[in-house]
């Protein structure tokens, strides 16, 4: 076996990542995935805080056609931990003179829009486009990513790609976050 250094061509097959040669281990062991477990920092200086990102599309808005994508930014100036994807929808149409949030009979708020999202370089978290409630949860069943979360760094961003099913949809999405917050305005010293 050569040490040099060389691309690959193809990508490992699930059995090749499982092998560990040095020191030798099992191929696999098995770890829960649910609930979202992210690390959490041991710097005694170094904090963690709960924050809800979210973008909204509503009727007014110049993007806002049945059945085409709409795009919202969502930007991250702190570093975090992606720990759950929400969303709703209501309808704000008014039908009769009466009040809206008047959906077809048996379809969900979560089943009235497309829904994907990507990171800012261009990583696809949802391969396409899919109805929200394959994708998303709600706050009382949240939507959990699993494992440790999907980490964001500072100055990035998310894409969220949203497509109403129906006309006159309120559409909220909330990316539940755990920030992780260090000293900002001052240094500390080492002393000496």
């Amino acid at each position: 076996m050569s040490n040099e250094r060389s691309a690959v061509v193809q990508m490992p097959t699930m059995g090749q990542l499982g092998k560990a040669t040095s020191p030798p281990l099992p191929g696999r062991v098995r770890v829960p995935y649910f609930p979202t477990a992210p690390y959490i920092p041991t710097n005694p200086y170094v904090g963690i805080q709960s924050r809800i990102y979210g973008a909204t599309l509503v009727p007014a808005d110049i993007d806002y056609t049945v059945g085409s994508e709409a795009i919202r930014i969502v930007q991250f100036d702190i570093p975090c931990v992606l720990i759950a994807r929400n969303g709703g929808a209501f309808n704000t149409a008014t039908a009769g003179g009466a009040a809206g949030n008047v959906l077809p009979l048996g379809v969900r708020p979560l089943d009235t829009f497309l829904f994907r999202m990507e990171y800012s370089t261009g990583d696809k978290f949802d391969t396409g486009p899919r109805i929200a409630s394959t994708c998303l949860g709600e706050m009382q069943n949240p939507g959990e990513l699993g494992g440790v979360g999907y980490v964001i760094q500072p100055g990035a961003s998310v894409v969220l790609g949203i497509t109403p099913l129906l006309a006159g949809l309120r559409i909220d999405i909330g990316l539940v976050c755990q920030e992780i917050r260090g000293p900002s305005n001052y240094t500390i010293g080492t002393g000496g």
